[in-house]
C-alpha cells in the first residue's frame, strides 16, 4: 500500500522576475535570441571575461602538487581577509592602522548579506523593530535576504528618476529624512544596478543624513575597480564613511572582477569603534557562519589573494580591468549613436553617462515585454542591459528593436526586419557586394551562406544566461 508523502502539501516556489525571464529565454525556439541579462561579464567573443593574470594563477593553485586539502578556518583564510580588506579600504586606511576592521569570507555578496543581516537582527538596535532601507530598483533582490534573516520592516528609498534618467538625489535624501533613526541603510556602490554614478558631493550629502540619523550603513561594493576603471575610484564611497567615523559594514564581490562566478568569493567586510568591539562581534559572526556553511570555499579565495598580495600580478590585473572598462565605454558610445542616427526621439545620453557592467535604458516593464516576444530580447523587467553582452554581431539589431519599441510600443508599424535570420542576410549580403566591388577573394553568395549556415548550428554563446 502506497502512503502519502508528509510533503504533500508543500507548494511550489514562485521564481523571482530574473529567473523567470531566464525560463522564458531558454524555452524561446527562435534560434536568433538574445539574452542581456547575463550576471557575467562577457568578452567579445560572448565568452565570460577571464583576466590573463586570473588565469595563471588559478592553473598555479589547482595543479600544485603541494597544495593543501584542508578546510579554511569558519571565518575565511587569513590573507584573504588581510588582502580584501586593505582592497576595501586602503593600505593607509586609520581603521585598519587601529586594528578595527576586519572580515569574515563568505559565498558570494548573497553570503555577505545573508550573514550580515543575520547579526543585525540578533545584535544591532536590540528589542527594538529596526528598519531596513533598500534602493527601489534593488528592493526585491535585498528584501528577501533581510526578512530571511528576521527585518521584516523594510522600506524602499527612491534612486532612480526616470524622467531625467539619471540619480534621483532629492527625493532619495528626503525618504532617507523620513525614515526612523537608527535604520539600516543598504548602500550600493560602483554604479550597481543603475549605471549610476555618485558624485562626491552626492555621498557628502548622504552621510550627512544618515550621521545625523545615527543610520547604520550596509554597502554593496560589487566588483571593485569595473565601475571607473579604477579600484581606488570605486571604494571611495566606503572609504569615506570610514573617514566619517561611521560603523559599517560591506558586502563584497569578486566574481566578475576575477572572472571566477563559480567560486563564489565574497567578504563581508566590518569597520567598528575599536578593536575590542571587533573582536567580539567577530566571534558571533564566525558562530553564525559555522551554523549556515561551516567553512567557505578555498580555491577562489587563494586566486584573489595570490592575485592581490602579489605587486606583479595585481598591477597586471589592474591593467585588465582597464582594459574592459574601456571596451564597455566603447560599447556604449556605440549604442548611444546608432540610436542617434536612427533619429529617435528620445535622448540617450544617459547610456554614456552611467558606468559599469550595466546600463540601465529607462524602458517600461510592457516595453521590456514586447521586445522578448517580438524580437526575441531577453532583459529584466526594470530594463537593466548587461552591455557587455552587446558585440558585432548583436548591436545593431538590439539597437533597432529598442529604437522601435519606444517609438511604436506595439512595433506593428515598424518598418525593421521582424525576423532576424532576414536582418542577418540583408546584412551580409550588403558586406558581401561590398566586398565585391573591390575584388575580395571571400566574397560570394555561397560564402555568405555557408557563414549563416554556420552561425544557425553553433549559437553565439553570449546569449546563454549562465554564460556557461
Amino acid at each position: 500500500m502506497t502512503t502519502l508523502s508528509v510533503f504533500l502539501d508543500v507548494p511550489k516556489s514562485i521564481k523571482g522576475k530574473v529567473e523567470q525571464q531566464e525560463e522564458a529565454y531558454l524555452k524561446d525556439g527562435n534560434r536568433r535570441k538574445i539574452f542581456l541579462g547575463q550576471r557575467v561579464l562577457l568578452s567579445e567573443d560572448g565568452q565570460p571575461w577571464v583576466p590573463l593574470p586570473v588565469k595563471r594563477v588559478y592553473l598555479q593553485i589547482v595543479n600544485d602538487p603541494t597544495r593543501n586539502y584542508e578546510h579554511l578556518p569558519v571565518t575565511g583564510a587569513p590573507e584573504y581577509i588581510r588582502g580584501v580588506t586593505e582592497f576595501a579600504l586602503g593600505k593607509n586606511s586609520k581603521a585598519i592602522l587601529q586594528n578595527r576592521a576586519s572580515g569574515v569570507q563568505t559565498p558570494g555578496t548573497t553570503g555577505a548579506f545573508r550573514l550580515g543581516a543575520k547579526f543585525l537582527h540578533r545584535w544591532y538596535n536590540i528589542n527594538k523593530k529596526t528598519s531596513v532601507c533598500i534602493a527601489q530598483l534593488a528592493y526585491d533582490r535585498y528584501r528577501c535576504l533581510f526578512e530571511a534573516a528576521g527585518l521584516t520592516n523594510i522600506c524602499p528609498y527612491r534612486f532612480w528618476d526616470n524622467k531625467n534618467m539619471g540619480l534621483a538625489l532629492p527625493e532619495m535624501l528626503e525618504d532617507l529624512e523620513k525614515s526612523p533613526d537608527f535604520s539600516i541603510v543598504v548602500l550600493p556602490t560602483s554604479c550597481n544596478p543603475t549605471g549610476i554614478q555618485l558624485s562626491s558631493s552626492d555621498w557628502k550629502q548622504i552621510a550627512d543624513v544618515m550621521k545625523r540619523k545615527s543610520m547604520f550603513p550596509f554597502f554593496h561594493l560589487k566588483d571593485q575597480g569595473l565601475a571607473s576603471g579604477d579600484v581606488d575610484t570605486d571604494a571611495w564611497p566606503v572609504r569615506y564613511f570610514v573617514s566619517e567615523d561611521f560603523e559599517l559594514f560591506c558586502a563584497q564581490s569578486f566574481s566578475a572582477s576575477f572572472g571566477l562566478y563559480g567560486e563564489r568569493i565574497g567578504n563581508l567586510l566590518i569597520v567598528l569603534r575599536s578593536n575590542d568591539i571587533l573582536i567580539s562581534v567577530r566571534s558571533q559572526l564566525e558562530s553564525l557562519a559555522h551554523e549556515v556553511w561551516s567553512t567557505p570555499p578555498c580555491v577562489g579565495s587563494r586566486v584573489v589573494a595570490t592575485v592581490l598580495n602579489n605587486p606583479s600580478f595585481y598591477m597586471e590585473w589592474k591593467a585588465s580591468l582597464k582594459m574592459v572598462v574601456r571596451r564597455l565605454m566603447i560599447i556604449r558610445e556605440k549604442t548611444r549613436e546608432k540610436l542617434r542616427l536612427l533619429e529617435s526621439l528620445k535622448s540617450w545620453e544617459h547610456i554614456t553617462k552611467q558606468a559599469g557592467p550595466f546600463a540601465f535604458l529607462g524602458l517600461t516593464s510592457s516595453q521590456v515585454d514586447i521586445l522578448a516576444k517580438k524580437r526575441h530580447i531577453y532583459l529584466p523587467e526594470c530594463g537593466q542591459m548587461n552591455i557587455s553582452g552587446l558585440n558585432a554581431n548583436n548591436l545593431d539589431y538590439v539597437a533597432q528593436s529598442v529604437h522601435d519599441v519606444t517609438m511604436n510600443d506595439d512595433l506593428s508599424c515598424s518598418s525593421f526586419a521582424e525576423n532576424y535570420l532576414e536582418y542577418t542576410l540583408s546584412n551580409m549580403y550588403s558586406k558581401m557586394v561590398s566586398l565585391e566591388s573591390t575584388g575580395h577573394p571571400s566574397a560570394s553568395i555561397q560564402n555568405v551562406t555557408n557563414h549563416l549556415n554556420a552561425g544557425e548550428q553553433k549559437p553565439n554563446r553570449s546569449s546563454d544566461p549562465k554564460g556557461q
